[in-house]
């Protein structure tokens, strides 16, 4: 389904969905629709977006935006000031502990809400993705871009340096695997993401079946190819 639908607008209702506040997608119109609970008539209005001509954002769930402090607390370098903000998490009231930290240290003010940016963002691709839903504006989508390495070229994180192929699950064979090794430019963050590099992956490279190493500067994908039936169906392991 493709909609004219500006993604922050799609990303904003996802973001203030609840069980006050619904939001739903109007595919016949092309735009998004919102009732609040305040409103005397809401009941009337939700009854008729009952059909198959809206697809509803459910409400966003406080635990959802838990687990973007939870994430943002795991990204601070100070040991010390990481674990204030865990403890604060692990209090009565976690919300408002995470708020009055946040006040109390403003240079992590900007962090923070460039944090919670990025995860709605992906959120709300996930949800596109979800629905299989396409926008017609793709401004909000990052240019992926992926080139395959050549030997020299290849850097991969030092936890990973004894990672490689270990037997074909189709024949089971154990030695002489080919890999080939590819450089994504921007980190596997969500499945809109996931899908496009799959197409590329496909369509570029003839590949369906890769695994992904992070922990470096860049995202590195991997391929390897059994020397008996071809496959590239590999158990990958260390």
């Amino acid at each position: 389904m493709k909609l004219k639908i500006p993604f922050d607008e799609i990303k904003d209702a996802i973001e203030q969905a609840s069980y006050e506040h619904h939001y739903f997608i109007d595919k016949k119109n092309q735009k998004i629709v919102f009732i609040s609970e305040v409103e005397d008539v809401h009941e009337k209005k939700l009854e008729e977006v009952e059909n198959d001509d809206f697809i509803c954002i459910e409400p966003r769930m406080p635990n959802e935006d838990f687990s973007v402090m939870q994430s943002f607390v795991y990204e601070i370098r100070d040991f010390n000031l990481a674990r204030k903000f865990h403890e604060a998490l692990e209090k009565r009231k976690p919300f408002r502990n995470f708020k009055e930290l946040i006040n109390q240290n403003p240079d992590l003010t900007e962090k923070w809400f460039k944090h919670r940016d990025k995860e709605l963002t992906n959120e709300a691709m996930n949800w596109l993705c979800i629905n299989d839903i396409e926008l017609e504006d793709k401004s909000f989508m990052p240019k992926i871009e992926i080139k395959e390495l050549k030997p020299g070229e290849v850097k991969l994180p030092e936890e990973f340096k004894d990672f490689g192929p270990v037997a074909c699950m189709k024949c089971n064979n154990k030695e002489g695997f080919k890999t080939r090794y590819f450089e994504l430019n921007v980190p596997s963050e969500n499945m809109l993401i996931e899908k496009e590099t799959e197409r590329i992956m496909k369509e570029k490279y003839g590949i369906q079946d890769y695994g992904h190493i992070c922990g470096g500067e860049k995202e590195i994908l991997t391929s390897s190819e059994c020397p008996k039936c071809k496959s590239k169906e590999i158990f990958e392991d260390f």
